[in-house]
């Protein structure tokens, strides 16, 4: 009779969480990001000028929620849940003057929105 809850159900067991397919690091001198179809985003952490958290209302089903670290002329992008991100969200929340009530504001947003989380000023 309900066959189709276990469907569902395998469905959601064998599938990849998406956003772990992105893989972002820090390399000492500089950040990326490495998407599934190969493309790579780079930015010196000296070029970094802004911190956004992205939202929008594709969830659950699509990328809701992305980290944007902006340059002049580079930015790199990652969704919540990419493979390093724990050692990069470390860094970020570490920035002098960092909103932390920004980044906690767009984990509970469900619309389109961008919440700035640190711009350089002169302590970084």
């Amino acid at each position: 009779m309900f066959e189709w809850a276990g469907r569902i159900k395998r469905q959601r067991t064998n599938s990849v969480n998406v956003e772990s397919t992105v893989l972002v690091e820090d390399h000492g001198e500089f950040v990326s990001s490495v998407f599934p179809s190969g493309e790579t985003q780079t930015l010196s952490w000296k070029d970094l000028v802004r911190v956004e958290v992205r939202t929008n209302d594709s969830g659950p089903w699509g990328w809701d929620y992305c980290w944007v670290l902006l340059g002049a002329k580079d930015e790199v992008a990652f969704p919540l849940g990419a493979t390093g991100q724990d050692k990069i969200l470390a860094k970020l929340q570490s920035l002098t003057d960092s909103d932390q009530e920004q980044f906690y504001q767009g984990a509970n947003c469900t619309s389109n929105q961008t919440f700035v989380c640190w711009e350089r000023g002169g302590a970084d």
